[in-house]
């Protein structure tokens, strides 16, 4: 039937492509919204006339029809087609009433035979719908047509997660999964979930520090045991000389010896005291022990006597004693991992809202009983929604083995990892009930939950951000300083700029390799000079901006402070550098790569030529995909050796931007590099070479529209109500330029997560592109103020600033 696919990055230019292949008179089949931006199934007109003639004589034309065909052509709309899931027929160009009626007479019929097809296979989907999961579970047939999706949520709430967790995980998940495989839209799930789990990252430095710590939770959940575990690791670390344990179960037959019969094995001291005794008096004598552990009576989280227990507890114990030395007591709260997920709900309720009323909110809290849960998804579902930290996982009985540190993942792992469903899993509401849901929940308790779900999403992007791109701890320094007075601003400035502080984060985080350059006014409407951006060892860009006036003056002078003071060996000029600047760097061992305009005038065979007219001498190099100006595109690199009126040897390099689909040439671009950068004294050096010239010409060449990107930030930036200093201000838009470039290049799948984070925040489906991406980022700052203003804490890498107040709401 010759359809053919046309994918472009606007419907606009897909339509363009329609027209150059098909002529004006093609039939649009579908139209959709795909990754790389719009996608058409088209059918040439011809074809389309072979189809309906080849058909219509097969089926007899019946009597109820006639009134159909004696009736005139619906007339096509002109207006701009919406993306649908269902075929429709359509013109490239609007064809006149009078062409329609001199069709043949079976081209209505087919159309309706059509139509009367795709409305049947409407009501069937319409069916399926009403028939529920039930059906859909029981026929294998059905299973196999859910969306990887649906599989995916159908496979989290059956390994246990609740539903509102699984409803924030899919709430927006990347393009990329639509049409993936099961594997890797289960390993976003899981990367979502450990990103969200918080857990102890350092033993060695809790132990060290040492501290009071009372273990809390409800009867037989294995505290005793706990207890002595505990005791024992700090043992092996620190002896037993620097350790107490205390007991105040005075209710259980027997608590008291248990307890003292781990600490005569051990060898450390032991104390007990009545359930309602003061502990100030104890802890005062015990001052001189780094590390106490209070085994506490267990209690069921619906024992009325339960937040007096907890407030015996408290961090105020000791001062409202007199004993102003007392430390203050972190309560671990231990969580039966085998109990259902709605009683674990209610003791970290219970047990939270108690221990908040004694001073301050739980420490963190310790698996137990892990061994005998048939599936771990409830309690880690109920970890990652209240934000519970968790230390440690107990699997069995013996002292000190069955005690680990938590994993995460290990623990999703092993969550993820069942067979069959959980017996007691959910079902996700569906749309319509979900939205009637929707607006009978509008409490302050279901609010606050929502609020910390985002904050929760909130946290884990900004974390990510900060671990994957060097320079992003420094724009969010930057950031809160735009609101402040101008005297206010200035006083920070200096810090930011502040070039031994930069240099030592790159070392930090990430060395640069190469420093990009642009030119002076590079792009029309502003009166600043683009900064200079450095870039790593893989050539991604780094979030680090360099103002031009506070670096030494001249194109030499700057090549040697960034070689002098950041090691670049790479520079990527805006032009071909002048002949000193070329020799310092020759002299220096470092390379270069500028970029030429077509009108550059080079030396070849003698007479003096422009690179455009000598991109069909060059010889092909290779050929490359990336991603360039928000689409992707196939580039073809070829070279040619020059000569420069002063005559020196280069080699002239062409691009060739293509599109991947449809071959259509989207731009040209020109190079000039020295002659020796792509040669190697021997096959392994030359590679090398090869793959370092590869990476540096790639890197300046996605990045062109960076100019582009700081213009936009820039003007984004603008509030009539607030100055802004002109450096603060270019800083922060160059920041943000480098950080969107950056999340539109990388492939990776950490950068597939933070776009699809950074979409939900816009609240609506758009597509990828790099201005999407700004709205987006900026959003983010935006609500992480908000965060922060509400919490009066910063976010950090632990949690999220403004718990404390939501917990408050939810209360």
């Amino acid at each position: 039937m010759s359809v053919k696919r046309f994918v472009a990055a606007t419907s606009r230019d897909a339509m363009r492509q329609v027209r150059a292949a098909l002529g004006e008179d093609a039939l649009i089949l579908s139209n959709r919204n795909v990754a790389e931006g719009v996608e058409i199934l088209a059918l040439a007109e011809d074809a389309h006339g072979q189809m309906v003639g080849s058909t219509a004589p097969a089926q007899p034309t019946p009597a109820s029809s006639k009134p159909m065909q004696a009736a005139a052509p619906i007339e096509k709309s002109a207006a701009p087609m919406a993306p649908s899931r269902n075929p429709m027929r359509a013109r490239v160009s609007q064809v006149p009433q009078s062409a329609e009626r001199a069709q043949t007479p079976a081209a209505p019929q087919a159309d309706f035979a059509a139509f009367s097809e795709r409305v049947l296979g409407e009501m069937q989907d319409l069916r399926t719908l009403l028939t529920g999961q039930a059906q859909r579970s029981a026929d294998p047939s059905r299973l196999a047509a859910e969306s990887t999706l649906e599989r995916l949520q159908r496979r989290l709430l059956g390994a246990g997660f609740g539903v509102r967790l699984v409803e924030e995980l899919l709430e927006t998940p990347p393009v990329e999964l639509v049409h993936a495989s099961d594997e890797l839209a289960l390993a976003w799930a899981k990367r979502q979930l450990t990103s969200r789990l918080p857990i102890l990252d350092d033993e060695a430095a809790l132990l060290d520090q040492g501290g009071v710590f009372a273990l809390i939770g409800p009867t037989g959940i294995g505290k005793t045991t706990t207890t002595a575990k505990l005791a024992a690791r700090y043992v092996m670390r620190h002896g037993a000389a620097g350790v107490a344990l205390v007991t105040t179960d005075s209710y259980r037959i027997g608590a008291h010896e248990q307890l003292r019969i781990y600490a005569r094995l051990l060898g450390v001291e032991v104390h007990a005291l009545e359930a309602d005794a003061p502990l100030g008096d104890l802890l005062t004598r015990l001052a001189h022990k780094r590390l106490v552990i209070i085994d506490t009576v267990g209690m069921s989280q619906r024992d009325q006597r339960l937040a007096g227990q907890v407030a015996m507890l408290g961090d105020s114990t000791g001062q409202r004693q007199g004993h102003q030395g007392t430390r203050p007591i972190r309560r671990l709260l231990l969580l039966n991992a085998a109990s259902h997920g709605d009683t674990l709900e209610e003791v970290v309720e219970t047990y939270q809202r108690a221990s908040k009323a004694a001073g301050a909110p739980l420490f963190g809290a310790i698996l137990t009983k892990v061994d005998e849960a048939p599936r771990l998804a409830a309690v880690l579902d109920i970890a990652i929604r209240h934000g519970l930290r968790l230390h440690y996982v107990s699997h069995g009985q013996q002292v000190p083995e069955d005690l680990s540190l938590a994993d995460r993942s290990v623990l999703l792992d092993q969550a993820l990892n069942v067979e069959g469903d959980s017996s007691f899993a959910a079902e996700m509401p569906q749309a319509s009930s979900a939205s009637a849901q929707r607006k009978q929940t509008q409490s302050r308790k279901q609010l606050a939950r929502g609020l910390l779900g985002q904050g929760r999403a909130l946290a884990s992007t900004l974390d990510t951000l900060r671990n994957e791109i060097a320079g992003f701890a420094l724009l969010e320094r930057a950031w809160p300083l735009l609101g402040y007075s101008l005297e206010q601003q200035q006083a920070h400035l200096e810090g930011l700029l502040d070039g031994a502080k930069r240099r030592r984060h790159l070392e930090c985080v990430e060395p640069a390799q190469a420093m990009l350059w642009t030119q002076a006014k590079s792009v029309s409407g502003v009166d600043w000079a683009m900064p200079a951006l450095s870039l790593s060892p893989g050539g991604q860009i780094q979030a680090l901006p360099w103002l031009l006036h506070r670096l030494p003056a001249g194109e030499e002078g700057r090549v040697d402070w960034a070689r002098e003071q950041l090691g670049i060996r790479w520079q990527l000029l805006p032009r071909c550098p002048g002949a000193a600047t070329r020799q310092c760097m020759a002299q220096s061992g470092s390379t270069w790569l500028a970029t030429a305009q077509a009108g550059s005038q080079v030396i070849v065979e003698g007479r003096r030529q422009r690179l455009k007219a000598l991109a069909n001498l060059a010889d092909t190099w290779t050929e490359l995909s990336c991603r360039y100006r928000g689409r992707d595109a196939h580039l073809r690199l070829s070279r040619l050796t020059v000569t420069l009126a002063d005559g020196a040897p280069l080699t002239a390099w062409f691009g060739l931007l293509s599109d991947p689909e449809s071959k259509r040439q989207l731009a040209q671009r020109y190079w000039l590099a020295p002659q020796e950068i792509a040669v190697g004294d021997s096959v392994a050096g030359k590679e090398t070479a090869d793959h370092a010239f590869a990476q540096a010409l790639m890197a300046q060449l996605v990045h062109d529209d960076l100019p582009l990107l700081t213009r936009r930030a820039w003007q984004r930036l603008t509030d009539a109500s607030e100055k802004i200093d002109p450096e603060l201000r270019l800083l922060v838009a160059t920041g943000l330029a480098a950080v969107v470039s950056r999340l539109d290049q990388e492939r990776s799948d950490w950068a597939m997560d933070v776009r699809a984070q950074l979409m939900g925040l816009l609240g609506k489906n758009r597509g990828r592109s790099t201005q999407v991406l700004m709205d987006a980022l900026l959003h983010l700052l935006t609500a992480r103020d908000v965060f922060l203003m509400l919490g009066g804490a910063g976010l950090g890498g632990a949690g999220l600033g403004g718990a404390g107040l939501i917990d408050e709401v939810a209360a």
